[in-house]
């Protein structure tokens, strides 16, 4: 009950503020957190060294103050979304590549499309600009505890035309009707939450990864997008819809989505080897008994990325 309130105050109160200033607040907090969760600053840590196998000790703590910071300014874009004009963010904070070149031909076929994001940037925000583009989008995210947190975080996520539904049957239900349908969905890829999982090379060095975006895209013959956006500064975004994993059928399931995860995670660790700062996660995603695999060069640029 705690927690929901705290996040109602944000939402709710601290959300009238205009945006710098929730920026400054966002601030603040992300100093303060930095130190004293002592956990998630572990885990980021933790991350961080896989992503960034040569950083020093005092490179690690930068980058991951840097993620605090940017965590803040997710839940300040939040707070503030239920006043923020679409148009305007994609007239004024917003340059996206790809959308154009990539994804309106691919609709236009009457084929589905996923964008398949990370937890990088702030791709929530950024989805926001699909209304404004003209492009109807369904996006799934995690449940939170309370349950009426999730509601009360989808609402407002919604607010601007984008569908945003927390994970469940009815949900994974809709992403097939959408897909089917010739429509547009947004789903993760970097985290491992709920649904079909496997163990795959991540940073060369084994852990669980959800297969679940991969597993609808085949089953239904959508094209999959890998999807990253950037914050440049407080208040700019770049975003980036790279060219579509093609995947020869075997006529294995298992075998073929193994194989485009791979590509998927090929480019998901270009961005962050590029940009690691981007990295939202405060959660652990290596286990104690991980293991090491072959290393992919950290400058190779992985085909179909897009140019920066």
């Amino acid at each position: 009950m705690l927690k929901y309130l705290l996040f109602w105050f944000v939402f709710r109160v601290l959300g009238l503020l205009p945006l710098p200033a929730l920026y400054f607040i966002a601030d603040i907090v992300g100093f303060v957190s930095y130190r004293l969760a002592v956990r998630s600053r572990a885990s980021v840590l933790d991350n961080l060294r896989h992503a960034m196998p040569d950083a020093s000790p005092s490179r690690l703590r930068q980058v991951a103050k840097r993620v605090f910071s940017n965590v803040g300014y997710y839940y300040a874009d939040l707070a503030h979304m239920r006043h923020m004009d679409a148009q305007r963010f994609v007239d004024e904070r917003l340059t996206y590549f790809g959308i154009d070149e990539r994804l309106r031909p691919t609709l236009a076929t009457g084929r589905g499309a996923i964008m398949l994001s990370a937890h990088f940037g702030n791709p929530e925000l950024v989805g926001q600009a699909m209304e404004p583009l003209g492009i109807p989008t369904f996006a799934v995210t995690e449940l939170v505890q309370p349950p009426r947190l999730s509601k009360m975080l989808n609402e407002i996520r919604s607010r601007k035309g984008v569908v945003f539904r927390t994970v469940s049957v009815g949900s994974a239900k809709h992403i097939m009707q959408t897909l089917r349908s010739g429509g547009t969905v947004a789903l993760m890829g970097d985290r491992d939450i709920e649904g079909p999982r496997m163990r795959l090379p991540f940073f060369s060095v084994e852990t669980w990864m959800p297969t679940g975006p991969i597993e609808v895209g085949l089953r239904t013959g959508a094209a999959i997008f890998p999807s990253f956006c950037v914050r440049r500064g407080r208040y700019k975004l770049e975003a980036y819809l790279e060219e579509e994993i093609v995947i020869e059928r075997t006529g294995d399931l298992q075998a073929d989505v193994k194989t485009a995860m791979l590509k998927y995670i090929e480019r998901l660790e270009w961005w962050l080897r590029k940009e690691p700062e981007q990295w939202g996660v405060l959660e652990r995603l290596w286990d104690a008994g991980a293991t090491d695999t072959r290393a992919i060069s950290p400058g190779q640029k992985p085909a179909g990325t897009a140019n920066r």
